[in-house]
């Protein structure tokens, strides 16, 4: 069994740094409790700096939805990751299906930034993901081992250990710029542990059983408090990476508490350092 992992990515839905704060502030003090899961959100850059430093000595951690590969330099609108360090970043989203098939990254904009991100000692969430043509043309194994592959080239065995892999099909994320003409509908229990299974196969081929074993692999795409035990009780899905549902603490408590009650289910075992153990 793997620690769970949830993260909530804001994207452009909190404008306000005073409100981001404050929903921060909720679910932080609402997950005090909390100590078998990692949690983390994603406000947008302009409050990432106020939100880490209301988060500080909290549960919860902070991520940045994107960085550029350098450091610094004339690139204007971009984000640095010494920015980000310097807010107190933990994660950071990479390869977003928004950044992919709205903004033109290619999996060698990815890789670069993926490479950066583990040099600087930050965790990458990397996300892919098909789309329903893409699905419709049965190219699901197709495209996610080949954004798996150019995202993550380069990538060593140790550093492997400090990427997370986000699966969301594009069809299931509410994006009318993504998805104009199909019902938004999250994968059913049956579509998305078929996916991820596929995913951690790829792993197993690529780097070995002992990482394809350990690797954290989170579902994204419409998770929310209705679905999210159902999808986290499958074997291969180890968190959620949640967008609508992060933006309330009311919202985003049951999701992270359904991993919580999966991860105690067997009262003999304790999570230490990223490991279950036998209690003492």
């Amino acid at each position: 069994m793997r620690r769970f992992v949830v993260g909530g990515n804001w994207k452009m839905q909190i404008s306000q740094v005073e409100e981001a704060v404050r929903i921060t502030e909720n679910i932080a003090n609402a997950i005090k409790n909390i100590s078998m899961v990692d949690v983390f959100i994603a406000p947008s850059f302009n409050a990432l700096y106020s939100v880490g430093k209301s988060i500080s000595n909290t549960n919860l951690k902070l991520a940045s939805q994107n960085i550029h590969y350098l450091e610094q330099g004339a690139f204007t609108g971009e984000t640095s990751i010494l920015s980000c360090i310097n807010a107190g970043c933990e994660y950071v989203i990479l390869g977003h299906s928004e950044r992919r098939r709205i903004f033109g990254e290619t999996g060698e904009n990815i890789n670069q930034k993926v490479l950066k991100t583990l040099e600087k000692g930050l965790k990458a969430v990397l996300c892919i993901g098909e789309t329903a043509k893409e699905r419709a043309e049965g190219r699901v194994k197709e495209v996610n081992q080949s954004q798996l592959a150019g995202s993550l080239k380069g990538v060593s065995q140790t550093q492997i250990e400090k990427i997370i892999i986000a699966y969301e099909p594009v069809w299931a994320i509410n994006n009318k710029f993504l998805n104009p003409d199909i019902e938004i509908k999250p994968a059913t229990p049956h579509q998305a542990s078929e996916a991820h299974a596929m995913v951690r196969d790829w792993f197993r081929q690529e780097y070995g059983d002992s990482i394809a074993n350990s690797i954290q692999i989170i579902y994204g795409g419409s998770m929310n408090q209705k679905n999210a035990e159902e999808l986290l009780k499958i074997d291969d899905i180890d968190g959620g990476l949640i967008g609508g549902a992060s933006l309330t603490a009311k919202t985003f408590l049951p999701i992270i508490r359904s991993a919580e009650k999966l991860s105690k289910q067997d009262p003999e075992y304790e999570w230490d350092s990223n490991t279950l153990r036998f209690r003492k």
